[in-house]
């Protein structure tokens, strides 16, 4: 019960004194017993000059159902539970996060993107399984009544990530496949003529894949009597790699991990290896585990490969037409370059890598003599027949690095070069046809053609771009 004594008007005009007490109003002092402890009231006293006013405070003798004592544990603890519960949502939203993103392609535009990519990648199944440790342990404090239902909200942008991280990008539906069905080239009539194809040959029979099918299925394995063969296409990028591999490669332990500057990232499980699709190396530049003889690709059409391999087998599996040309669709990484991102260059297969623009050099017949950086010496032609470069290695008889210009005889009507250390003449095929070199061939440099620039300097720093 409380109670209010005034005796002195609230406007004194002196000065005010306060005496807080617990007990009367006498000088006594009493102790209370524990009934009296409880409904002891506390008493304020204010004096003003002579006079005072008394204002006194007291409990109530009874405690209400809702009323609590002061007390500052009623306080902390629930700002403590409110707190830890926050944090457990958080935690599970935060490793979600870190599924769905960790290994965007994006990232790769960051100077230390890449490594981002892979630590997320390693790290995804033991922070997959705290999400979901931390999930149930949140619904499990729910079903017991120690929270409130809306907790639950956090669980929405965890299934959202889990979504984003497995399904959410088309790239993240693509697929491995295993021994996968071919047919002959008669009953491939889901292609076009002038569709896009990857071929090679494989034990002697050669092979087509059409590029749409391998934008839906960018790593594809099959056997060939006892040699395996592990096909990878990066689909933005739209080059492809072949190696015939051993037993211990196998798809299943496979897994696309991202598209870092549009290439291909595979991940082998077993081992704890990345594998650069693009390279066809590991990201320190080496040979894969398991990984044994190259096998040379074609990127080319359906009705030149056909026409060039009757015999041909076709891939088989379901087809995307969006995904028959290559399109570069993610940042490249923070390097340098030289060509416009979009630009398009041929890759030459020499000891180092080297790129140049085939329209950029020469006109048809006239000869170009180039000399790489590293030391390779090059004889560029454009054909007549098909207007491509066609590039030499202009080495003869081991130690001979001859110059090459245009010439003409009129009765001699293959005559196309000659050179200037031998003075042979040589023909546009690259043989030497008169002279003191007569018999020797120029061997062809492999050209790999419409490669993207910017993928190709993200992961070969050191390319050198000839220019005319």
């Amino acid at each position: 019960m409380s109670h209010l004594t005034i005796s002195q008007p609230l406007r004194p005009a002196g000065p005010t004194t306060v005496d807080y007490s617990a007990g009367g109003r006498g000088g006594a002092l009493r102790i209370p017993t524990p009934v009296q402890r409880e409904l002891a009231s506390p008493r304020i006293t204010l004096h003003f000059q002579s006079r005072a006013s008394i204002l006194t405070l007291s409990p109530a003798p009874h405690q209400s159902v809702r009323s609590h004592r002061t007390d500052a544990k009623l306080i902390v603890h629930p700002v403590v539970r409110f707190a830890i519960t926050f944090f457990l949502a958080i935690l599970a939203v935060a490793s979600a996060a870190v599924v769905a993103f960790g290994t965007h392609p994006g990232l790769a535009q960051y100077p230390q993107g890449l490594d981002w990519i892979t630590l997320s990648r390693r790290l995804q199944w033991p922070l997959t399984t705290l999400c979901l440790v931390l999930c149930v342990a949140l619904i499990g404090m729910v079903v017991g009544g120690k929270r409130r239902a809306a907790w639950l909200l956090f669980l929405a942008p965890v299934l959202f990530l889990f979504y984003q991280r497995f399904a959410g990008d088309p790239f993240r539906r693509m697929a491995i496949l295993d021994n996968p069905t071919f047919v002959s080239f008669d009953k491939a009539s889901y292609l076009r003529p002038e569709s896009p194809v990857i071929g090679l040959v494989f034990e002697g029979q050669p092979y087509a894949y059409p590029t749409g099918c391998l934008s839906l299925a960018p790593v594809i394995a099959h056997a060939d009597a006892d040699k395996r063969l592990l096909v990878m296409y990066s689909p933005y990028a739209g080059r492809a790699q072949a190696f015939v591999v051993d037993s211990t490669v196998k798809p299943r332990e496979l897994d696309i991990v991202s598209m870092p500057a549009n290439a291909l990232l595979l991940y082998n499980s077993r081992i704890g290896q990345f594998i650069n699709a693009f390279t066809g190396t590991t990201l320190k530049g080496e040979r894969p585990e398991g990984f044994k003889t190259p096998i040379e690709t074609k990127k080319t059409t359906w009705r030149e490969w056909r026409t060039q391999y009757p015999d041909t087998k076709v891939l088989a599996t379901a087809l995307s037409p969006a995904g028959e040309k290559a399109q570069p669709r993610f940042p490249n990484r923070p390097v340098k370059l030289d060509l416009p991102p979009d630009a398009r260059v041929a890759l030459l297969a020499t000891a180092t890598p080297v790129a140049l623009q085939p329209g950029k050099f020469g006109g048809i017949g006239e000869p170009l003599n180039l000399t790489t950086a590293g030391g390779a010496h090059l004889l560029v032609v454009r054909t007549k027949a098909s207007g491509k470069a066609v590039i030499f290695d202009r080495t003869v008889q081991g130690d001979l690095f001859p110059q090459f210009r245009r010439k003409t005889i009129v009765n001699k009507p293959d005559v196309a070069f000659v050179d200037s250390d031998t003075a042979s003449f040589w023909n546009a095929d690259g043989r030497c046809l008169d002279g003191p070199a007569k018999g020797a061939q120029l061997q062809l440099v492999k050209v790999e053609e419409d490669v993207p620039y910017a993928t190709l300097k993200s992961f070969y720093p050191n390319l050198e771009l000839l220019k005319p």
